[in-house]
């Protein structure tokens, strides 16, 4: 009996080991919850191979050739919206994206309104609230890493039906909606680019929004006012926290690199004290404006500003 009691002894331990180890394996193969990911930006800070890991790039469709250059220099996050209401740009829109998470980039991806001449109104927001919800949809489908629900749409409205505080109500409620649709990662709105937009999307609240980003164009290049910008940083951050905000787009000039100063080396040394400044103030992500173009690291001729290029994707520790 004594024998039979230690063989049963015996399998009781074996039965529980193989338990422990399928509940391990269980564990440890299970996918990040949303709510464990929620309002993290990047938690990283790192400088490798001479590029700091928040640097990251506005990408277009129209840029498409340009993927594999991007992503070998360290832009391995791309952010592209479209506008709801073109279907022949979501088309081309949705199998850019693709392409190019299959790449092994992590696309931020999303839907914005035109504005004029089409401004958002009472009688168009529902079919903008649906094409939000769509998008969020197909993003939750085919592996985008960041869904956007709208950029700027205090700009893009008519200002009577729609007002400022209504389509920020509306942008608001419309992300408790994403957030049952688009679970993989981060629902991220970007306010108007001014202080009282920060402000007063503190006083509302983000609400479900994991991340309220802001667009920073400097503009001038006149040396009294080059600092203005640096205060609207540290008070995004005030209100919102490091980790709860990013730049979704930055550059010299919102028109051209040539605005802001036709010498590239100026313009190479400006970007570069911006993007110092963003890291040290605990941001973690900053969207470069843009890859080819007026204010491209690639000119629309074709040709490189290297030191441009140079100064942002060499910097060391």
């Amino acid at each position: 009996m004594l024998k039979n009691l230690k063989h049963t002894t015996v399998l009781i331990l074996i039965v529980i080991t193989l338990l422990l180890i399928v509940a391990l394996s269980l564990a440890t193969s299970k996918p990040i919850s949303q709510n464990e990911i929620k309002g993290i930006s990047i938690p990283l800070d790192p400088i490798t191979n001479g590029k700091w890991s928040g640097l990251q790039l506005n990408f277009f469709p129209s840029e498409n050739i340009y993927i594999g250059t991007a992503m070998a220099d360290g832009f391995t996050e791309l952010r592209h919206l479209v506008m709801y209401n073109d279907s022949l740009g979501m088309s081309d829109s949705k199998a850019k994206v693709l392409s190019w998470i299959a790449k092994g980039a992590k696309v931020i991806w999303g839907v914005s309104a035109p504005g004029a001449p089409t401004p958002i109104t009472a009688a168009n927001w529902p079919n903008y609230h649906a094409a939000i919800l769509d998008a969020a949809q197909w993003a939750q489908n085919n592996g985008v890493y960041e869904f956007q629900i709208g950029n700027e749409e205090e700009y893009h409205i008519d200002g009577t039906t729609m007002t400022v505080a209504q389509i920020r109500l509306n942008m608001k409620s419309t992300a408790t909606e994403v957030q049952r649709i688009f679970t993989r990662g981060n629902v991220c709105y970007t306010c108007a680019a001014d202080m009282s937009a920060i402000n007063e999307w503190n006083v509302l609240g983000r609400g479900d929004i994991d991340l309220i980003a802001w667009t920073l164009y400097v503009q001038t290049p006149s040396s009294s006012d080059w600092d203005w910008w640096k205060s609207k940083i540290d008070n995004i951050i005030a209100k919102f926290g490091a980790t709860h905000t990013y730049l979704s787009e930055f550059n010299l000039n919102c028109f051209s690199l040539d605005s802001y100063s036709t010498d590239e080396t100026v313009q190479a040394a400006k970007l570069s004290e911006m993007v110092d400044y963003v890291r040290a103030s605990g941001m973690t992500r900053a969207y470069y404006y843009q890859w080819k173009g007026k204010q491209g690291f690639v000119k629309d001729d074709g040709t490189y500003r290297l030191n441009i290029l140079s100064s942002l994707v060499n910097k060391t520790e």
